[in-house]
């Protein structure tokens, strides 16, 4: 009797004598949303960085873990800006011909609409990399110029080791992208002492006013009004007041272009009746 009394006794306790030398819980692997955010889908990857994003937040997570999520953050970032850093013609192109949309083109729509959201995916993705101040990082934000105030100020604080990624981007072939770089560039070269600062700003100025899309081209020219130099720029505004070849429907509102309207045009004059007052920032 007492025989069997002992045998029941284990065979009761020998479930929590298992638990007790296992040790605590061990939190699941990192590798499914590491996955996940590889994939060729929007939708998985949202996923994988919404449960990327849970797991940093984590006590449960462990050091060497941490690390791997926020390289496959930064890593999903970099993915996502060559997605979505395209000519713009392309951008144009109805969101049912993008792949993964052939047969679903209600929920294309939506996902394309979601990113548009201060509170989409995007957006939340650019935000989460530019609070890890993680110089890995510098590429990935770079790409991401113009997704919030919240990228410009990461990538200020890099300093000069965010210069070459950034002013790489007055490339790209988005121009709004572009157009950000050249803010950004700007920024981080005022900040300097160095005294090549001011030709490299001119440089990047110089190379946008004779740009292909006007609005760059308009948008540089208003970027002058904010430059400590921009006296220097009187003759190649005067010269795009006269010449630049981008024409609309209208009439200038300060009566200039004989009748017609070169926004462009409009833009540099009214930059430089700034320049020539000692007028304030555009910016």
């Amino acid at each position: 009797m007492r025989a069997g009394l002992l045998v029941l006794t284990l065979l009761v306790s020998l479930p929590h004598l298992m638990a007790q030398q296992s040790g605590p819980e061990r939190p699941a692997t990192i590798l499914p949303v590491l996955q996940d955010m590889k994939s060729t889908h929007q939708a998985v990857r949202e996923r994988g960085f919404n449960e990327a994003s849970k797991l940093l937040a984590s006590h449960k997570t462990t050091a060497s873990d941490l690390d791997r999520l926020r390289v496959g953050i930064i890593e999903l970032l970099i993915a996502e800006n060559e997605r979505n850093n395209v000519p713009n013609e392309k951008l144009f192109k109805p969101v049912a011909s993008q792949p993964g949309c052939k047969n679903n083109k209600d929920n294309c729509a939506d996902e394309a609409e979601e990113d548009k959201s201060v509170t989409g995916y995007l957006p939340r993705l650019t935000a989460k990399v530019a609070t890890f101040h993680d110089e890995r990082a510098i590429p990935a934000l770079a790409g991401a110029m113009g997704w919030g105030d919240a990228v410009t100020k990461a990538l200020l604080k890099f300093g000069d080791k965010a210069l070459g990624p950034v002013t790489e981007q007055l490339k790209s072939q988005n121009y709004s992208m572009r157009m950000s770089a050249l803010d950004v560039s700007i920024s981080l070269q005022q900040a300097q002492t160095d005294p090549g600062s001011r030709t490299r700003i001119r440089e990047a100025i110089e190379s946008l006013l004779t740009d292909h899309v006007p609005v760059v081209r308009k948008h540089t020219v208003q970027k002058i009004t904010c430059l400590s130099d921009r006296q220097d720029y009187v003759p190649s505004l005067e010269q795009i007041a006269k010449t630049d070849p981008f024409k609309l429907p209208g009439k200038a509102l300060d009566g200039g272009d004989g009748g017609q309207f070169f926004p462009v045009r409009a833009a540099a004059r009214r930059t430089l009746r700034i320049v020539q007052s000692n007028g304030a920032c555009l910016d």
